[in-house]
């Protein structure tokens, strides 16, 4: 596999380029715009160096003319040219007599000539009384100075790409920083770590990064959302199971001791039948989950006949409240509104109240099951309420009931207690299906759960498997 280069690299890289793409290109254009205007200058110093000599008296020209040219200020060298065609200074120098004629002819002259392996620049002007004189400057002088100052360029061009490394490589740690900091955030996450991205787009500065930051937040949000339903689902499902094997316990252990009449057979084994389909029912839950189809029960409204569910529930615990002393007892007010819910949902709220009453309730008392139509005709309901004879709770525990563990470990050394997990399992199904449950005094002293649930049915779900 080849490996592959860092951002780091590829900016500083990046980074480089472009400096170098713009100096050689900046310098390339430079260099052209100061040759055209040295050359220009060249012209415009050779022009002002003929006016000078046609400003100048004609008698006076021959002396001016050979001090400038003895003299070859700034390169330049000038010939005179009188009608008769004598010079000043003789040697004409690189100046072609065929150049003269046309200065002669035209009047002025600018151009470039080749003489003795050189360039030179050649500028004319006819003046007073015949004379004609011509400055003349070696092109070469001209493209030295100009190398010079493209030597200045290129040496600044190399500090340019020094600075422009350096600042890649600024750059590339401002930028690589958060990114790398968001990987090892996004490792942590993939490892199980939670909590790790909240707050830390708030302290970046880049837009980018902090949305980086943001998204790894909201995932880090969405998985231990998602882990925390997941495990609440496991704990409910695991807590569930619980009670249609106490059944299957109870009246298995009750037929292998022979203490079930023969005509009872008949009603245990339907017992144990519907409390099998309800084991096998927690069990596609669980299979959901592992396909990682669902994070919470599902529901599948349907008319539920809360009375026949509440008839059924009692006699699945029938066996665990003999065992423990304690009367069951159904109080059904009728004609009841048609309710719309999830009936193994019901089940399962009922199995809940029921078995946190049997905790509570001593020995020779009973526990009550209640159900009547709701006190709002506005809003149809059903109301299912479980009093136990126990101990009871305070006005204090009236709003606490519901949260995991509280009560239990408040109680833990006064009573026996559970885990505390039932009642906020069902608070929580009892929210899914719409309705409401809430904790009170029993009128005999102990706790009584009423759950209400609307005749309308409450939040669909996939019925799918």
């Amino acid at each position: 596999m080849a490996r592959r280069a860092s951002l780091a690299s590829r900016i500083v890289l990046t980074t480089v380029t472009v400096a170098l793409l713009a100096t050689f290109a900046t310098v390339g254009v430079a260099y052209q715009l100061v040759r055209q205007v040295t050359m220009q200058q060249s012209r415009e110093q050779l022009r002002a160096t003929t006016l000078v000599v046609a400003s100048t008296p004609p008698r006076e020209r021959r002396t001016l003319v050979r001090n400038l040219d003895r003299t070859h200020a700034r390169s330049i060298r000038l010939l005179l040219v009188h009608a008769d065609g004598t010079t000043v200074p003789k040697r004409t120098g690189p100046v072609p007599a065929a150049a003269i004629r046309r200065v002669q002819i035209a009047g002025v002259l600018s151009e470039r000539v080749h003489a003795s392996g050189h360039v030179f620049l050649l500028q004319g002007e006819r003046l007073s009384a015949g004379d004609t004189v011509i400055a003349t400057q070696d092109v070469s002088l001209v493209r030295s100075a100009t190398r010079r100052l493209l030597d200045r360029l290129l040496v600044a061009a190399l500090f340019g790409v020094a600075v422009a490394v350096a600042v890649g490589i600024v750059v590339a740690r401002l930028v690589v920083r958060p990114l790398r900091r968001a990987a090892a955030v996004a490792r942590r996450l993939a490892g199980g770590e939670r909590g790790m991205a909240a707050g830390a787009a708030t302290h970046e500065t880049i837009t980018e990064v902090a949305d980086i930051d943001d998204a790894l937040a909201t995932l880090d949000a969405a998985l231990a959302t998602s882990e925390g339903r997941q495990h609440e689902f496991l704990l409910s499902v695991s807590h569930e199971i619980r009670t249609p094997l106490t059944a299957i316990r109870g009246y298995a252990d009750a037929l292998a001791d022979g203490l079930v009449p023969e005509q009872g057979v008949a009603d245990v084994g339907r017992t144990l039948v519907t409390e099998t389909a309800r084991l096998d029912a927690f069990t596609r839950d669980l299979l959901e989950l592992a396909r990682l189809e669902a994070d919470d029960f599902p529901l599948r409204p349907e008319p539920v006949d809360v009375a026949a569910i509440a008839t059924q529930a009692l006699t699945a615990w029938d066996a665990r409240a003999d065992g423990l002393g304690v009367r069951l007892a159904l109080e059904a007010h009728h004609p009841l509104p048609t309710c719309v819910s999830d009936p193994m949902r019901v089940r399962q709220l009922l199995d809940g109240l029921l078995e946190n009453a049997l905790r509570a309730a001593p020995a020779g008392s009973a526990v009550t099951v209640r159900i009547a139509p709701g006190d709002d005709p506005a809003r149809p309901s059903t109301t299912i309420t479980v009093e136990d004879g126990g101990p009871g709770l305070s006005d204090a525990d009236l709003s606490e009931a519901f949260q995991r563990g509280l009560l239990a470990d408040r109680y833990r050394r006064q009573r026996v207690v559970g885990t505390g997990l039932g009642l906020s399992i069902a608070h929580r199904l009892v929210g899914r299906l719409g309705g409401s449950l809430r904790a009170g005094h029993a009128p005999g002293g102990g706790a009584a759960f009423t759950l209400t649930l609307p005749a309308s049915g409450g939040k669909r779900a996939d019925s799918s498997n």
